[in-house]
C-alpha cells in the first residue's frame, strides 16, 4: 500500500516535469519508510540526496496532498558509501595510477573554479563524479556557451581522479582529435589498436562533442566505444557548446546515450560571482585592484570567464608597460584599455519585459495575461511567458514566476516548462518564433 502511495505521487510528477529531469532524478528511488507524517526515499548518492531535499522535497509534498489530503514531509537520504566494482568490472590496464594521455592542466582544479548560481549545479554534479566514476552521473554532459569553463570542469574531474592515486586510465581529448586520430588509424589499417585504446579507458573525457555533427563515420565509432565504455561501468564526460538534441544532424542514438545521464548547463556568471572570479585571477600574482575597478569590469564584461580573464591580462600587462602599480589603475584607465571590448550594456530582461514582449506577440492585453482565464489564447502565451522567464532570469525561482503570474503555486510553472521545452524541440516553426522572440528581449 505504501509503496503504491509513493508510485502515484511519482506518476503525477512526471506529467509535470521534464522527462528528462524525471528520469535522471527518480528512476532509482525507493521509498523505505513511512509513517502518517513522513516518507523515507533512498537515492543512489549523497550528493543526488542532497539536491532532491532542495529542489523536489516541497513539489512532492504539494503533490501528496493534492492527492491524499495529506501533506507528507518527503525526505531523500543515501547509502554513504560507494559500491565497489565486480572483479569483473575492473580495468584491464594494471599498474600503479595507469595513464594513457591525460593531456590536463593542472591549473584545471576543482579548487581553482570559481562557483555560483551559474555553475554551482554542474559543478556540484561534477566533483560527485570525480568522487564516484562510473557510478553517479554517467555519462556527464556539460554544456554551454564558449568561455564558460566546461573544459575546466571536465579537466578537474581527471585531475581529481589523478590526484586520488587510483589505479585508473583516464584520457583526454577532442572530438576533433578523435575524429582526426581515427582517420589516421583507418589509412594506416591500425583501427583493431585504435579501438582497443579508446574501450580499455577508465575515465573518457571528450571536449566538444559537437564537433562530431555531420560526421556519420566517426559517429558511428564512437557509439560503439560509447557502448563498450558504458556496459563495463566507465566513466564518460563530454562537453559541448548545446545540449544533445541541438546538436545539427546528430544521430537520434547518440542523442538518447547522451541524454540517459546527467546533462548540467554552464550559464553567464552573475556580477557577484564575476567579481569573484577577477578576484582568484589576480590571486597567483598577489596583485591587488581597487574593489572599483573590479566592479567596473565585472559590470562591463559579462559575456563569459574567458573574456573576463582576457580583461585582466591585458590591464596587467598595460600596467607593467607603463610602470604602474596595480593600485594607480583607475576605471578611467580600465575603460580606455578595454575599450574594444566594452559595448553598451543590453537592457536588462525582467518579467515586465518578458510580459509585454510576449502581449505583443500573440496580440493580447496585460489584464489578459494576468487573468485566471483558461483560454487556450490567453493561457499559451503566459505558459510561453513562464517559460522565458525560468531560462532568461537565471535569479528568479520558479516560485516567484508563479507568484508573479498569480498562479496558485510553482507546479504550474513546471508544467508550463515541460509543455514549451516539448514544442520547441518538436516544432521547427515554433522554435524560430521562441527564438526570436528571445532575440527581441536581449538586443
Amino acid at each position: 500500500m505504501d509503496q503504491d502511495i509513493w508510485q502515484n505521487i511519482l506518476d503525477k510528477l512526471e506529467e509535470n516535469i521534464n522527462p528528462q529531469s524525471f528520469r535522471t532524478w527518480f528512476y532509482d528511488t525507493k521509498l523505505v519508510d513511512m509513517n502518517d507524517l513522513e516518507m523515507i526515499i533512498r537515492v543512489p548518492t549523497p550528493f543526488t540526496a542532497n539536491y532532491m531535499n532542495q529542489n523536489y522535497a516541497d513539489t512532492l509534498s504539494e503533490i501528496s496532498y493534492a492527492l491524499y489530503k495529506r501533506r507528507y514531509k518527503v525526505s531523500f537520504i543515501s547509502n554513504s558509501h560507494r559500491p565497489q566494482p565486480d572483479s569483473q568490472d575492473k580495468p584491464e590496464l594494471q599498474g600503479s595510477n595507469v595513464v594513457l594521455n591525460t593531456k590536463l592542466h593542472e591549473r584545471f582544479c576543482f579548487d581553482e573554479f570559481v562557483v555560483g548560481r551559474n555553475n554551482n549545479f554542474a559543478y556540484s554534479a561534477a566533483k560527485a563524479v570525480a568522487e564516484s566514476p562510473g557510478y553517479t552521473f554517467n555519462p556527464l554532459f556539460i554544456y554551454g556557451e564558449s568561455g564558460m569553463g566546461k573544459t575546466h570542469l571536465m579537466q578537474a574531474v581527471g585531475n581529481f581522479v589523478l590526484q586520488e592515486g587510483r589505479n585508473q586510465s583516464i584520457y583526454y581529448t577532442t572530438s576533433e582529435a578523435f575524429t582526426n586520430e581515427m582517420i589516421e588509424s583507418i589509412r594506416g589499417n591500425k583501427m583493431s589498436e585504435f579501438r582497443a585504446k579508446f574501450r580499455k579507458v577508465d575515465l573518457l573525457l571528450v571536449d566538444d562533442i559537437h564537433f562530431l555533427s555531420r560526421k556519420e563515420g566517426t559517429q558511428e565509432e564512437f557509439f560503439h566505444t560509447f557502448n563498450a565504455l558504458f556496459d563495463s561501468r566507465k566513466q564518460i564526460v563530454l562537453t559541448s557548446d548545446r545540449p544533445p538534441k541541438d546538436i545539427p544532424d546528430l544521430e537520434n542514438r547518440l542523442v538518447t546515450r547522451f541524454e540517459c545521464g546527467l546533462l548540467c548547463d554552464l550559464k553567464n556568471p552573475d556580477f557577484e560571482t564575476r567579481v569573484a572570479i577577477l578576484r582568484k585571477k589576480a590571486e597567483p600574482d598577489n596583485i591587488v585592484l581597487k574593489d572599483s575597478v573590479l566592479n567596473f569590469i565585472a559590470e562591463n564584461i559579462d559575456s563569459s570567464v574567458r573574456a573576463l580573464e582576457g580583461s585582466l591580462i591585458r590591464i596587467l600587462a598595460y600596467a607593467s608597460y607603463n610602470k604602474l602599480n596595480p593600485e594607480e589603475i583607475d576605471e578611467e584607465i580600465v575603460k580606455n584599455i578595454l575599450s574594444d571590448m566594452i559595448s553598451e550594456k543590453q537592457k536588462t530582461i525582467t518579467m515586465d519585459s518578458i510580459t509585454q514582449a510576449v502581449c505583443r506577440a500573440y496580440g493580447i492585453t496585460l489584464a489578459q495575461i494576468m487573468d485566471k482565464s483558461r483560454k487556450p489564447n490567453v493561457s499559451y502565451p503566459r505558459q510561453v511567458a513562464m517559460y522565458l522567464a525560468s531560462i532568461m532570469i537565471t535569479h528568479i525561482s520558479l516560485k516567484e514566476i508563479a507568484e508573479y503570474y498569480k498562479r496558485k503555486d510553482h507546479t504550474t510553472v513546471i508544467y508550463a516548462k515541460k509543455l514549451i521545452e516539448n514544442k520547441f524541440s518538436t516544432d521547427n516553426e515554433f522554435r524560430s518564433h521562441i527564438e526570436t522572440l528571445m532575440r527581441e528581449l536581449r538586443d
